[in-house]
């Protein structure tokens, strides 16, 4: 006995509607993919300062923020992304300027701040183990390395959703970046590791490198590129700066204004026990970071006032000013 075939109205526009819906998925699917390819991209931009892999990075960092963003914001992007590359050239030049390595005067100003004490020494004694990978190295270390990456996509967030905000953010960051190259090329300091290799301070690890080489062996070379670039670059602290602007930018939004402190007091913690940076480095970090903050905040509102000022309408000559919005106030 033959089967009739049963029909369901409406069915086909049942089946549009779910391909439509796949459709979107797909799409946001793919932008998400192309976002966080173009961030690991200019994260990358920061490890290697040959020009070739450099320019590869960049057209690739643009070409994945167009597939996820559309081409109209490329007129952000590209600007951005121009910026980090210049700023890794121009880190290599300065790396080359000659000038003499500072070793004394950070460990000086540690010891009067902290009783005579180092914290990078103080906190090794304490928790460190040799090329031990333990909670607080991987603590320590993810948190170093989110440096290179979650500044941007925090970038790529509050152009989403806050742009105006964003604007801020974006100069900030990139005022933030040059002030540190300045700085480096003018007073090069070496960190804490470097000082102790040459017995300037009493000895500490250098925990990122010492623990790559151990637990993946003959990757020493390598961890040391990621770890130390720029070796005498400890003063200010980039690591330290770029997460203290993030965490001023959260500052405005109830829910995420303590993660984003949670995050700079963490790194300011992570680039210490690492043997990265000096606390003083990190804390001039800050104020540097703090300062890009305020002039770049000051920048942007003397700018929109203009705008406000400029989009007034004009008043006719002759013509009484406009009466308050309360009406006319009555003499006593």
């Amino acid at each position: 006995m033959a089967t009739e075939a049963t029909y369901t109205p409406g069915a086909p526009a049942q089946v549009q509607k779910s391909l439509s819906g796949l459709k979107i998925v797909l799409t946001a699917a793919c932008r998400v993919i192309f976002l966080v390819l173009a961030v690991l991209l200019m994260a990358a931009m920061r490890f290697d300062e040959g020009i070739v892999k450099l320019g590869f990075f960049f057209v690739a960092a643009l070409l994945a923020l167009y597939l996820a963003l559309g081409l109209q914001a490329m007129r952000v992007w590209a600007p951005y992304a121009t910026a980090l590359l210049l700023f890794v050239q121009l880190r290599s030049l300065a790396d080359g300027l000659g000038m003499p390595v500072q070793f004394a005067y950070p460990a000086e100003i540690e010891k009067a701040l902290f009783f005579g004490a180092l914290p990078t020494v103080w906190l090794q004694e304490r928790l460190y183990t040799f090329a031990h990978l333990g909670p607080v190295e991987v603590f320590t270390i993810g948190v170093y390395l989110s440096y290179f990456f979650v500044p941007h996509a925090m970038a790529v967030a509050l152009w989403k959703f806050d742009n105006e905000h964003f604007k801020t953010y974006g100069f900030a960051f990139v005022a933030t970046l040059y002030i540190g190259l300045l700085t480096c090329a003018v007073l090069p300091t070496a960190p804490p590791w470097m000082a102790a290799q040459l017995g300037h301070i009493p000895h500490v690890y250098q925990v990122l490198p010492d623990i790559a080489g151990n637990v993946m062996p003959g990757t020493y070379e390598n961890a040391y590129e990621v770890a130390g670039a720029n070796p005498v670059a400890a003063m200010p602290s980039l690591h330290a700066a770029i997460p203290f602007l993030m965490a001023i930018a959260l500052w405005k939004y109830r829910w995420l204004r303590w993660l984003g402190a949670a995050y700079a007091v963490s790194m300011l913690f992570a680039i210490t026990y690492l043997g990265e940076h000096y606390v003083v480095d990190g804390l001039a970090g800050w104020v540097v970071a703090g300062a890009a903050w305020a002039g770049v905040s000051a920048v942007v509102a003397r700018r929109n006032a203009g705008r406000t000022v400029n989009a007034a309408p004009p008043q006719i000559a002759g013509e009484p000013p406009p009466e308050p919005a309360d009406g006319p106030k009555q003499a006593p």
